[in-house]
């Protein structure tokens, strides 16, 4: 009898504990998977880490033509240096030469531009493509202010003559940059333009050795001439799309010719003055906005 019940209790024992473990299995299997699921959360895959990566990136520029197109206004001022001047006087006694130097003082010209930068066609400077050389053009349309003196000396005077006048001038030109991009505030750049310079000079004045005015008054002269420029600036970003350009260039523009009435035609009919090559050096400031930008957005890792 004590054998069959020590039987029996075993046996009641060995359900229950069977009884247990298959209650025991469903909530054992829904728990792994779930376990491993929470794992993966908190520790992301590297797919994940790079796709939130890429969201916190600044978009890239839209590709649009107005990337590279940029718009501005200068202000500046020119010191010019001294050129050879020359004249021939039509007199009576026939015509008279004379020889000699102009200086023109300092002037005052502004203007505004047009650019565009061929961001596409940027050429790397660095393993790491942060700084680029990019071409650009500029169409410019340039008008100042000068005014200038002469003396001029003829063989057969005891003295020099005098002459004095002042000019405006409209340079439109076209011309050809490149911009250092890089990412700085600071983009250096260098160029260089061609065009015309048309100029009108009145209150033009000479006055002979002895003191008479030889020049009728109230004449305005025009006369034109290519000229070409070397520059060279800084731009430095304010704030997004707007920057301050810092420049300074050399201009040179090639002779020129006029001729004014005389004052008297019974002692002078008619002067005729040849200039030599002009040059002067120029300092200048601008603001310009861009479309696009040339100050490069580092890529985060």
């Amino acid at each position: 009898m004590a054998t069959r019940k020590l039987g029996r209790g075993r046996l009641s024992i060995a359900a229950v504990g069977a009884a247990f473990w298959a209650l025991s299995v469903p909530f054992l299997s829904v728990g792994g998977p779930l376990a491993s699921e929470e794992l993966s959360i908190e520790e992301p895959s590297v797919e994940k880490s790079a796709a939130r990566l890429k969201l916190l990136r600044s978009p890239d520029p839209e590709e649009s033509w107005t990337k590279g197109l940029v718009v501005g206004s200068f202000f500046g001022g020119a010191w010019p240096s001294s050129q050879q001047v020359s004249g021939i006087a039509q007199t009576p006694g026939g015509p008279q030469s004379s020889h000699g130097a102009s200086q023109s003082h300092t002037g005052i010209f502004a203007g505004p531009y047009l650019g565009y930068n061929f961001m596409d066609a940027g050429l790397p400077l660095t393993r790491d493509g942060k700084w680029k050389a990019i071409p650009g053009v500029l169409l410019i349309l340039n008008y100042a202010e000068m005014s200038s003196s002469a003396l001029s000396y003829s063989p057969s005077s005891a003295g020099p003559t005098a002459s004095s006048g002042s000019s405006r001038t409209f340079l439109p030109e076209i011309g050809g940059v490149v911009m250092i991009s890089n990412p700085t505030r600071f983009v250096p750049f260098l160029g260089a333009t061609a065009g015309v310079a048309f100029s009108w000079t009145s209150g033009n004045s000479a006055v002979s050795p002895s003191g008479a005015e030889l020049v009728a008054p109230g004449q305005t002269v025009f006369t034109y001439a290519p000229s070409t420029k070397v520059l060279a600036g800084v731009a430095i970003r304010i704030v997004p799309h707007w920057n301050w350009i810092l420049g300074y260039a050399t201009r040179f523009i090639a002779p020129t010719s006029s001729t004014v009435e005389g004052l008297n035609p019974d002692a002078v009919a008619s002067i005729h003055s040849q200039t030599g090559w002009y040059q002067d050096y120029e300092g200048w400031v601008a603001l310009q906005y861009d479309f696009g930008t040339l100050r490069q957005v580092p890529t985060m890792p």
